[in-house]
């Protein structure tokens, strides 16, 4: 454990050296023609210094990226090695890997945009119960002429939990900060079979806290008993970032827009490692805790009982 630490601060340490020396020979292209041209110190074209330069940088940063690479992919493998420990009955981690865009289209909750990244997929099964998460980054970007604008709809994680029973329609509940679902309320553009309504509950602070539409009421009110309802109000505090919760088919859809991507190594900054790997169980403990929340009504969940 210690060992690869330090292999880890090694390759820290060297691609700061090489993010300074690519800095320094690509400053010196850019200016030194400025230079010689006002001191006509040298003959030297001008324009070779440049070249040269800017082709050192190039060349020192093929480097960067390599030793950056071989970085972050050693330190997401021991970091969630070691922060999934005693966690779930059986995991598995693909650094490179998340979710398809079209997967992601495929529940009608979630606006996609057209820029999409996904990676750091976990799967496996806690107490009965199929889980994938992973990275998720959603945005929309807009050119006119010289200018540009990105709108970022989900900067966090996405998870999906497999149940037993089949949702016969669905239910998507959002907190009111989360800002860019799908909502599929408007007649004019939303198919009939795909239509949902806004829906009041009884709580009136569940109300204030979250909005919640739906395609049958019946089903809605029979998904949200008391305990789920407090159980959401518990994981808004928890999470402490806006989310959407997404009943679809069998499958239940939890969005946590969180503002950043996680279990990403610092390059200049301090390497903790054991703040780095309390971090990440914490990451991954939320999966347990949604799990565990919404089994407690394993009449509804686990398909124990009919409609």
């Amino acid at each position: 454990m210690n060992s690869s630490w330090d292999e880890m601060r090694m390759d820290k340490t060297r691609m700061m050296f090489l993010a300074v020396a690519a800095g320094f020979f690509g400053l010196a292209g850019m200016f030194m023609p400025f230079i010689i041209v006002a001191t006509r110190r040298t003959y030297m074209n001008p324009v070779l210094w440049m070249i040269g330069g800017i082709a050192c940088a190039g060349v020192i940063m093929i480097f960067f990226c390599k030793i950056q690479k071989r970085y972050r992919k050693n330190y997401k493998n021991l970091v969630v090695a070691k922060a999934a420990g005693g966690l779930f009955d059986e995991y598995s981690y693909y650094p490179e890997y998340g979710f398809d865009v079209a997967e992601i289209a495929a529940t009608g909750i979630m606006r996609t945009g057209n820029r999409y990244q996904s990676e750091d997929m976990v799967e496996g099964q806690y107490k009965g119960v199929k889980f994938r998460r992973s990275d998720v980054y959603i945005a929309h970007h807009t050119q006119s002429g010289k200018s540009s604008h990105t709108t970022v709809y989900l900067r966090g994680s996405w998870l999906t939990f497999q149940y037993n029973k089949d949702f016969e329609s669905d239910l998507q509940i959002t907190t009111k900060d989360f800002g860019y679902e799908q909502k599929n309320t408007s007649r004019l553009f939303t198919r009939s079979t795909d239509l949902r309504h806004s829906i009041q509950t009884e709580d009136m602070e569940f109300n204030s806290m979250f909005e919640c539409n739906c395609q049958n009421d019946s089903e809605a009110f029979y998904l949200l008993t008391p305990r789920v309802m407090q159980m959401l109000k518990l994981l808004r505090t928890e999470l402490n970032a806006p989310f959407m919760v997404g009943f679809v088919k069998n499958m239940l859809h939890v969005a946590i827009n969180s503002g950043k991507n996680h279990m990403e190594p610092p390059v200049f900054g301090e390497l903790n490692p054991e703040l780095a790997v309390m971090q990440t169980r914490t990451e991954l403990r939320s999966i347990c805790n949604i799990i565990d929340a919404f089994s407690m009504d394993r009449e509804i969940f686990r398909g124990d009982t009919d409609w």
